[in-house]
């Protein structure tokens, strides 16, 4: 079985059961032509229902009041949420963005707002929905306020004026996002291509200070040339300037140790004239990918004349 057959037979099986669609980042990431790392699914089917269905079904306290329950099916994983039916078309309607606002019964894609013109244009616009409730949004729901950022780096996507003007008025809700997921979309960010972009709507809502060179590079694409983050964020530090990085890390509560990595190798993309030691000669190799651009002769050059 492929992958879309796995997901439609949980689907199907489900639906035997309670009225169940596919919502979320799956449809997103497919329309956007990007691989998915779950399938969120909105079903009336009652958590102890779904364990009937499926024995791999498992939840935590806390998501059990709130209706979430989660497994691995066949390698992919799935999360639901469940519903009283009278429940079902608020919870459609309760979308943050509209290229988030689509549902999949297993035949028909629907859209309920502009979704598939702004999939097209790559535009992360504010549903109706959002505009209307944004700060009880906000305040149940604070990581929506970070997730419009993640999107700008992995998707290569631009905000609408109307989002940027939401988004201004409303960044204290920023500091309600949890240390955790902070953190954890922090590291998501680093990884996307489109990162600049992301820290220019950073300085445009006053998130960080203001900062010429974002102006200038915001749509400079950077590839994700090694897993390793603090040879990423060195490198943008050399791209923009260390302090921009620096208040950044701090907005997300990362650790100092990658403020130290950028204190320590910075130096060495700013002159050639600096005597390396052969212990740190590997990861300044990961740097130097960054700053010639995976070019492999200039990478050799540099190896030989590190000898």
């Amino acid at each position: 079985m492929n992958k879309e057959q796995i997901i439609s037979e949980v689907l199907i099986k489900c639906q035997e059961y309670g009225k169940t669609l596919i919502v979320g980042g799956y449809i997103r990431n497919k329309l956007l032509g990007y691989n998915f790392k779950d399938v969120d699914l909105l079903t009336t089917c009652s958590p102890q229902r779904l364990k009937q269905i499926f024995s791999q079904i498992n939840w935590t306290e806390q998501g059990l009041e709130l209706g979430i329950t989660r497994m691995t099916y066949k390698g992919i994983q799935f999360e639901f949420s469940s519903c009283l039916e009278e429940e079902l078309a608020e919870k459609l309607e309760n979308r943050d963005f509209t290229i988030n606002a689509f549902y999949y019964d297993g035949h028909n894609l629907t859209s309920q707002s502009n979704g598939s013109e702004d999939i097209k244009l790559k535009l992360l616009r504010p549903t109706e929905y959002l505009k209307k409730h944004l700060y009880k949004r906000l305040e149940f729901s604070p990581h929506t306020y970070i997730r419009a950022f993640r999107f700008v780096s992995l998707y290569d996507l631009k905000w609408t004026d109307e989002l940027y003007v939401l988004f201004t008025e409303s960044r204290e809700f920023f500091k309600l996002v949890p240390d955790g997921r902070l953190q954890s979309e922090a590291y998501e960010i680093i990884k996307g291509e489109n990162v600049l972009r992301s820290l220019y709507y950073y300085q445009k809502v006053g998130l960080i200070a203001a900062n010429d060179l974002l102006n200038k590079l915001k749509d400079v694409s950077i590839p994700l040339y090694t897993q390793n983050l603090s040879a990423r964020l060195i490198y943008l530090s050399y791209l923009v300037g260390k302090q921009t990085i620096i208040d950044w890390l701090a907005l997300h509560h990362l650790s100092n140790k990658l403020v130290d990595d950028i204190q320590e190798y910075l130096p060495y993309l700013k002159t050639d004239e600096l005597k390396i030691h052969p212990k740190k000669l590997p990861f300044l190799t990961l740097l130097k990918r960054y700053q010639y651009q995976d070019d492999k002769e200039k990478i050799k050059a540099f190896l030989k004349s590190s000898r």
